[in-house]
């Protein structure tokens, strides 16, 4: 019997740990995308809410 409670607790203990990382991994991950989703856009992309757009070395040079 004493085997059999050893057994149950490991395994408890690795379900447990394995919840922890699972969750730890996916904070990490909401983290990184809220970090991309705060990057500012690219300067030669149109601005829809000014109505701004930015010409480009080619276009001037044409």
């Amino acid at each position: 019997m004493f085997e059999s409670r050893a057994e149950a607790e490991m395994r408890l203990y690795s379900e447990k740990t394995a919840k922890e990382l699972a969750l730890k991994k996916q904070r990490e991950e909401d983290s990184e995308n809220d970090d991309v989703a705060e990057t500012p856009p690219r300067a030669d992309e149109v601005d829809a809410t000014t109505e701004t757009t930015v010409t480009t070395d080619a276009e001037t040079a044409g």
